[in-house]
């Protein structure tokens, strides 16, 4: 029986791209984002046979608005919100998320602030000059736009492990330099040892320092572009290699229960969280919980033990 997950992850993160475009509220583009993350990474295969209401808002992250987008999917095989999002959006315009550096807040400067709606439009505009005067948008970015348009360079979805080792390493250099600084690690697939990554997720923990490690890796990166600025996550994607990088800064009490929710892999965390429920618990990246009371999550370990599991190395978390 078909799983909808992946149509899903890619429907969802579409209408928050729109969305962003359109100038939604971060709270709204964020919820589709999170419902995007959580059913390719958590949720169990979505079919015709579990798709109903009950069921699908009792999946983090997942609310009722959602929640009727998904049945609405598989019943008739498209989402009318989507649907009418791409009709208010010109198809050039949409297109030009597909170009490296130009996510969704970019794309909405281009198009409302200068009004482009096509790939000629913006090359024109990258030429003489106007988009150098939109804030964010310097010369090297310029440049890399037009290197985009003529050779039709598109945004990468995979790399070789081994390709961004270098860039992972360098920036946990740079994180564990940090004064308050307690601990580091590179979690998702690339934890796992997958031959192929999409993006780097890193873990801190220790004192706020989120702002610092900002700043030092836009100055040892200075091609890179800032995805997401804040006190509990900061983003990039580094250029040339066109890899994003997502930092989270966690509590200590909850270093170890992150890092298993952001190593995964899904199967494993979907196990996980079967056994926490099975002994009346909740697990989540914050911690592990019995009756709304913290009682694990500094390290791995820890959890495992408390869930009676045994601890897997991150390349057998299948």
């Amino acid at each position: 029986m078909k799983s909808y997950n992946n149509d899903f992850y890619n429907l969802f993160n579409e209408i928050a791209d729109l969305m962003s475009i359109q100038g939604e509220g971060f709270f709204r583009v964020r919820a589709y984002r999170e419902a995007a993350r959580v059913l390719r990474e958590e949720a169990e295969p979505i079919t015709k046979k579990n798709a109903n209401i009950q069921y699908l808002i009792s999946l983090p992250r997942i609310g009722n608005a959602i929640a009727d987008k998904m049945i609405q999917y598989i019943k008739t095989g498209e989402i009318s919100y989507l649907k009418q999002l791409r009709k208010e959006i010109p198809k050039p315009v949409r297109d030009m998320l597909k170009i490296p550096r130009l996510g969704p807040a970019r794309v909405k400067d281009l198009y409302i602030k200068l009004g482009i709606k096509s790939k000629a439009q913006l090359k024109k505009c990258a030429m003489d000059g106007s988009i150098s005067e939109l804030k964010g948008f310097g010369d090297i970015l310029v440049k890399s736009i037009i290197h985009a348009l003529e050779s039709g360079q598109k945004k990468k979805k995979r790399h070789k492990r081994s390709e961004v080792k270098p860039i992972a390493n360098k920036i946990v250099s740079i994180l564990k330099k940090l004064k308050g600084v307690k601990k580091v690690e590179i979690a998702g697939s690339y934890r796992r040892q997958s031959p192929t990554v999409g993006d780097i997720d890193i873990l801190v923990s220790g004192k706020p320092v989120a702002d610092k490690a900002e700043k030092k890796i836009l100055k040892t990166f200075p091609q890179a572009t800032q995805l997401a600025s804040g006190t509990t996550k900061i983003a990039f994607v580094i250029f040339p290699e066109n890899l994003q990088v997502d930092i989270r800064f966690v509590p200590e009490q909850s270093y170890g229960s992150a890092l298993l929710y952001f190593t995964g892999s899904k199967d494993y965390n979907v196990m996980m969280r079967k056994m926490a429920i099975n002994q009346e618990c909740l697990l989540n990246e914050y911690g592990l919980f019995k009756d709304g009371e913290y009682i694990a999550g500094k390290t791995e370990k820890e959890v495992c033990k408390k869930l009676n599991l045994p601890y897997l190395e991150p390349k057998k978390r299948k």
